[in-house]
């Protein structure tokens, strides 16, 4: 009888700890009322390579470089989530070879800037969003020799508007989750004073939103400072009996090295408008029976999707995401072609497609957080849907069966898998300008160690 109670006792024990976890992950609030990120990067390289053949002498060099900036903002309040981000990148690179006295020279430069901005107003459970998504990038080349010598230039740009209203919200459960991992860790080598009750850890959840989202530009200075507040939380309210190695490296452990992919909670449904204009070229001044050729499409396209998005954590180690939506689409796009051929003439071929579509998305979603540095996902995307393009009507599909696993093997080495499957059905695009492929099936699987020295 004894050991029956001492069973049940248990059983209710976990139950309660479980629903606790999944209570605090399904409401949390992730709440920060400014925070502002900028990152710069830069890279360059060089090669030579000689070789001797009975031919002769084969030289080969090149030169590259690149860089970029971006600008992230980010303010999350009962009112209003806005996310900000901006950011331009570029790149060069010159070669040189000279083969038994034939010499070829080549340079190319790239740019691509992009400005994204969402903002969502909530009134009790309904909000309005509005954002935009302006990219486009331009490419360069000159080639000197008697290998496919010219210039090349191409470029392409977009301009999305997003509108939409629904009802719902989905949160970023992250720092919850490593407020729950924290607890655990700190727990199990005996460094807690007491349990932590769902209110306290809510606190410690929002405590680390606070450190990781406070812009510190000194890394070393933010390390402690990260640190230093998540230890001020604990020790105001006397929650550590013991403040050791053993407790700051647990701490560490979990704030630097713990998994940091979002992960949602909650439920959306929305309308969605979705305005799009986009559009690109080439120009090209190659040798041979033409000595310039220009390629412009331009497309115009207009969706309106309603659906549900669902996101649930179902325990600290289970997530399950889902969602279906209804989309209905309206593409245009012009395409022009221009050849000018060396004696003077132009031809021109013009072309319009106009594309309507309606399909239905489905998704699926099942994360398995067995540890703080392990995730393993499965997912599965299906579109199923009409099209009617230039009195070709049809039916087209396309399902993708994804599974991956990030095992953590040692601080500077993680194994990682990857396996799925896609399908095809009449996938046409007209805003592709491709026909696409009437049934395709393919099959994919990779593994490897990922090493950081």
């Amino acid at each position: 009888m004894k050991q029956i109670l001492l069973l049940l006792a248990c059983s209710i024990t976990t139950l309660a700890a479980f629903s606790q976890q999944d209570s605090l992950l399904k409401n949390f609030k992730y709440r920060i009322a400014h925070y502002r990120a900028i990152s710069f990067n830069a890279s360059g390289g060089s090669q030579y390579n000689k070789s001797e053949f009975a031919s002769g002498t084969h030289k080969n060099n090149s030169s590259s470089g690149g860089g970029g900036a971006t600008y992230y903002a980010l303010k999350s309040t009962d009112r209003i989530l806005l996310t900000t981000s901006a950011s331009l990148y570029g790149s060069f690179n010159t070669t040189q070879s000279n083969n038994v006295g034939d010499i070829n020279k080549s340079r190319t430069f790239s740019a691509s800037p992009r400005l994204y901005a969402l903002n969502k107003w909530f009134s009790k459970n309904n909000f309005f969003e509005l954002g935009t998504d302006i990219s486009a990038n331009y490419y360069a080349s000159k080639s000197v020799g008697s290998s496919y010598p010219g210039k090349n230039k191409s470029g392409e740009y977009l301009v999305q508007v997003n509108t939409g209203i629904g009802k719902g919200r989905l949160e970023n459960v992250t720092d919850m989750q490593n407020a729950i991992w924290l607890s655990k860790a700190l727990e199990a080598s005996d460094r807690l004073s007491q349990p932590l009750s769902s209110e306290e850890l809510n606190e410690l959840g929002q405590t680390i939103t606070k450190a990781n989202n406070t812009r510190v530009l000194d890394s070393r200075k933010r390390t402690q400072f990260i640190l230093s507040t998540i230890d001020g939380y604990l020790q105001q309210k006397n929650l550590i009996n013991k403040t050791d190695i053993n407790y700051f490296s647990n701490l560490n452990d979990i704030l630097f090295f713990a998994f940091n992919t979002p992960r949602l909670s909650g439920i959306e449904k929305f309308i969605r408008f979705t305005p799009v204009i986009d559009g690109s070229g080439r120009d090209q001044h190659p040798s041979g029976a033409f000595n310039r050729y220009e390629e412009n499409f331009f497309t115009e396209s207009l969706v309106l999707s309603s659906g549900i998005n669902k996101y649930t954590p179902a325990s600290l180690i289970h997530q399950n995401n889902y969602g279906a939506s209804l989309k209905l689409s309206y593409i245009s796009r012009d395409i022009t072609q221009r050849f000018y051929n060396t004696t003077g003439g132009i031809d021109e071929l013009k072309n319009n497609a106009i594309g309507k579509q309606a399909s239905i998305n489905l998704f699926y979603n099942h994360a398995i957080y067995p540890s703080t540095r392990t995730i393993v996902n499965f997912y599965f995307q299906s579109e199923f849907g009409y099209q009617d393009e230039k009195n070709m009507n049809f039916y087209y599909g396309r399902a993708n069966l994804y599974g991956a696993l990030n095992y953590f093997i040692s601080y500077r080495t993680r194994l990682t898998c990857n396996l799925g499957a896609d399908y095809q059905k009449n996938a046409y695009r007209t805003y592709q300008g491709s026909t696409g492929v009437p049934e395709n099936i393919q099959l994919y699987a990779d593994a490897g160690i990922q090493i950081n020295l």
